[in-house]
């Protein structure tokens, strides 16, 4: 008799996300101890004895912040975790998400940018639709603040009025996009 693939159940589904974000969410703040251990003069062998692992791993880690120094930032990976598992409140996300400037790229063409994660989050129940709504707009502010500087700079003010409106004509393609 042939195997049957089966969907996972969405409580199996949910269940597996929370998984994952906790190793994930481990993962990363290994690292993150391990690198600021080591840059407050603790020996690799020291962090990797007492993180359970080997001194090599410990050397790999700092020789990837090194690399790519970016590696142990907040993303937005990170915060849809942490706010899966209840390690921040809704609030908190959308702050935090304000924090690390999200910016719009087109989900379809760039299914691993930052705003495809706001969707993916946004489709798993992770955001709720107000939530969303503050996320979008905050981008759509940026992405509006900055236009209107590059204006003031060529001399052409925009009045308060229009600003308001293409920051809603731009939130609600935003929101179009999820």
């Amino acid at each position: 008799m042939p195997l049957r693939k089966s969907v996972l159940s969405a409580r199996a589904a949910h269940e597996a996300a929370r998984i994952r974000a906790r190793r994930e969410l481990a993962e990363l703040d290994q690292r993150r101890f391990a690198v600021a251990q080591v840059k407050s003069g603790c020996s690799q062998d020291a962090v990797a004895e007492a993180l359970g692992t080997s001194q090599a791993q410990i050397s790999r880690w700092l020789a990837d912040v090194v690399t790519h120094p970016r590696s142990l930032a907040v993303t937005v990976d990170e915060l849809m975790h942490r706010r899966l598992l209840d390690d921040i409140s809704s609030q908190d996300l959308v702050a935090q998400l304000a924090e690390t400037k999200l910016t719009y790229v087109n989900p379809d063409k760039r299914p691993q940018s930052p705003w495809a994660k706001v969707r993916d989050a946004h489709r798993r129940g992770v955001l709720s639709d107000e939530e969303t709504h503050q996320i979008a707009r905050q981008t759509a502010e940026r992405m509006v603040g900055r236009v209107n500087r590059h204006m003031a700079l060529e001399a052409q003010i925009v009045s308060n009025a229009a600003a308001e409106r293409a920051v809603n004509e731009a939130t609600e393609r935003l929101l179009r996009t999820l």
